[in-house]
């Protein structure tokens, strides 16, 4: 095990912070874009006659015929869907072809290229449609790439879940920034100061990411000890298992900015003295609370490492799925009690802190085993797969807010509390199983 001095070092190193100031800018972009896709096609792209837009005539003829007759509205929701579903299934793809070629570095740059791409059609209604195609697959390859280089920094474990929690820092930064900014300048000085906005942060990732970009092509994966010795159908097990489990948590946790905030906006008093909190500010609570969480984490396995107690990956994404199964568990219980009253807002807050001390150990974790026990010729598109966790989850909570009016609030967020509760339920019963056959492999290969 590196000293820590030496994994300070190279977690601070030019390297590291390059790759986070990647993530920020490349979630700037991103979250900035995605906060405003709706009302950009509502508001401009798809107003007034659509024949003018490239593609959109066919999509809405297409939609017609599949679901019936479909509104501005409803065809600017469908259109952000499939936007973001082609995001999600370009990330392993990307990761894919990251691992093939041999080259993240180049990979990451070939993303950032299409991504501004795509940026500069969207600057005009005509081509606005075909401006998703090259951002969303450019999103892919970016993301596919970037995250694996992280892990390949590090030799050690826990060092490696240390950095991408800190990674995971610049992401949710990235993530509460560019909405605030890429909006504000929508209201002030149009759609096009936004899309401008999100095209500096990229051109201005890239060049912080660029330099630094060969020194990862030239840096191999230290295997792990599970990578040495175990058998690669226990490795994929290990992993199947745990992405299921971190896709069970996810799809609970994305109901946060879905039906939890219809439920909110009613059942729960926003009042803070004589101010009312806008619910949606629940979403910015989400990004600040999993920012302080990071830290205090950090903190706490530090000091738990100095006294010789490591928690392994497999068991962080067990307490993630704990977490967020008693974060939904809350909510059941105080919907079953509150009756015709509106609940405190501790409660809402319990809840929220519960679901982001989730995140906080799920995500770093997730990412740190698939770098220490994926081949490593396919770590890129093992990180692609996790990175799925966001398709299956957008899945979910559009069929399971069908059933949010059909049932009790109080079933309705049990429900969930199952979901999550069956993620932490797999990892014990499989993954920590599996973990401990990949370590007595491994003992018996070193003797």
């Amino acid at each position: 095990m590196e000293s820590d001095e030496a994994a300070d070092q190279r977690l601070w190193s030019g390297r590291f912070l390059a790759l986070a100031a990647m993530e920020f800018w490349e979630r700037f972009a991103m979250s900035g874009m995605k906060s405003l896709l709706v009302l950009l096609l509502v508001d401009h792209v798809l107003a007034g006659d659509i024949t003018r837009i490239w593609g959109a005539a066919a999509l809405r003829k297409t939609s017609a015929a599949l679901f019936g007759p479909v509104s501005v509205t409803g065809l600017a929701s469908q259109l952000y869907g499939y936007a973001n579903a082609l995001i999600y299934l370009s990330i392993p793809l990307g990761g894919l072809v990251g691992d093939l070629i041999g080259s993240r570095g180049r990979m990451v740059v070939v993303g950032g290229g299409l991504m501004l791409l795509g940026l500069v059609l969207l600057l005009d209604d005509r081509s606005f449609l075909l401006g998703l195609a090259p951002f969303a697959i450019g999103t892919g390859l970016l993301k596919g790439n970037l995250s694996a280089q992280v892990g390949l920094l590090f030799d050690d474990e826990a060092q490696r879940r240390r950095g991408y929690a800190l990674y995971l820092a610049a992401l949710n930064a990235g993530i509460i920034c560019g909405p605030l900014v890429c909006g504000a300048l929508a209201i002030t000085w149009g759609p096009s100061s936004a899309i401008g906005a999100a095209m500096g942060a990229l051109f201005l990732g890239l060049a912080l990411y660029a330099p630094s970009g060969s020194v990862q092509d030239r840096t191999t994966s230290i295997p792990a000890a599970g990578r040495r010795s175990a058998r690669p159908a226990a490795t994929a097990a290990l992993l199947a298992v745990a992405l299921t489990a971190v896709y069970l948590c996810y799809a609970a946790y994305d109901q946060l900015t879905n039906i939890f905030l219809v439920w909110a906006r009613v059942h729960v008093d926003l009042r803070v003295g004589g101010w009312t909190m806008p619910v949606a500010w629940f979403a910015s609570l989400d990004g600040a609370f999993t920012l302080t969480l990071i830290g205090l984490s950090q903190l706490a396995i530090r000091l738990l490492e100095r006294r010789g107690i490591a928690i392994s990956a497999v068991t962080q994404i067990l307490l993630g799925g704990l977490c967020c199964a008693a974060g939904y568990l809350l909510l059941a219980i105080g919907a079953a009690l509150q009756g015709d009253a509106v609940l405190p807002l501790p409660w809402a807050l319990g809840y929220l802190l519960l679901i982001d001390t989730a995140v906080v150990f799920l995500w770093p974790s997730a990412l740190s085993l698939i770098t220490a026990v994926a081949p490593g010729r396919l770590v890129g598109f093992w990180m692609g797969l996790f990175y799925l966790h966001g398709f299956f989850a957008s899945l979910w909570v559009g069929f399971s807010g069908v059933f949010y009016e059909r049932m009790a609030a109080s079933s309705f967020w049990l429900l969930h509390a199952g979901l999550a509760g069956a993620g932490a339920l797999l990892m014990l019963v499989a993954g920590l199983p599996l973990l401990r056959a990949m370590r007595r492999q491994a003992a018996i290969a070193a003797t």
